[in-house]
């Protein structure tokens, strides 16, 4: 009795989603360990004769390190390495809020615990220069002629004070919530004015000056309370209307 002989590329797509999982977790280990000089993956054929499939599995496996933001594809260039960043973050988050019930109210509860935390923290261990780059941002919300001017100080200021805890995961997360805080700003300033805010931001720039950690929570803490009162009277005010 003849017996059929399979080729390697019948092989290949009888066990692809198998193939294709094991070249997906070796490039993602590899590439997380930072192997890849320059961030430059080698090229497919080449990686199809290192792990013994065809190319296609390889061309699978590159469209799922893709979809997970790991690398980046290009026409007639070798995949590349996605640097680190908070990008495919910030795009879920938009997508989440858009999709969900979630709101910027839901936003300030993050913010209040998050926030008081990263104020007590920079305070204990700010530096001359981001304690400079403070007041700086502060002049730059007084003197803003324009409310997106206001804003971008105002998330300046916020950023410095995470990039000052040390913590590289704090600036992280406020650079993941940027856009988001920068819509709470649009709404809590166009109601208020930029008052509220730079007061706030005085009284927090005064804790950390001080070096005084449970002060400068406590003023955070105050802070983020009024932007939520605010966001709560404009969502009151809409409802009457």
């Amino acid at each position: 009795m003849a017996v059929a002989i399979r080729s390697k590329r019948e092989l290949d797509n009888e066990l692809a989603p198998g193939l294709v999982e094991s070249v997906v977790r070796s490039l993602r280990e590899r590439i997380l360990a930072g192997e890849f000089a320059e961030g430059v993956l080698p090229p497919q054929g080449e990686l199809a004769t290192e792990f013994a499939v065809s190319r296609s599995v390889i061309r699978e496996a590159m469209q799922q390190l893709q979809s997970s933001r790991l690398i980046e594809l290009s026409q007639g260039r070798n995949a590349r390495v996605v640097p680190v960043g908070s990008e495919a973050i910030i795009d879920n988050l938009q997508l989440f809020m858009q999709r969900s019930q979630a709101s910027l109210l839901h936003l300030a509860e993050v913010r209040q615990p998050l926030e008081a935390e990263i104020a007590a923290l920079a305070a204990e261990r700010i530096d001359d220069e981001a304690l400079l780059r403070l007041h700086i941002s502060v002049r730059k919300l007084a003197e803003a002629k324009t409310s997106e001017e206001q804003i971008d100080a105002d998330i300046d200021f916020h950023r410095i004070l995470a990039e000052a805890t040390g913590n590289p995961i704090y600036l992280f997360l406020m650079d993941a919530l940027a856009e988001l805080l920068r819509e709470s700003r649009r709404k809590t300033i166009g109601l208020g004015g930029v008052e509220p805010a730079l007061e706030g931001h005085r009284a927090v720039l005064q804790a950390v000056q001080k070096r005084n950690g449970k002060a400068a929570r406590a003023a955070m803490l105050e802070h983020v309370q009024a932007s939520r009162r605010d966001l709560e009277a404009l969502m009151e005010r809409k409802g009457r209307s």
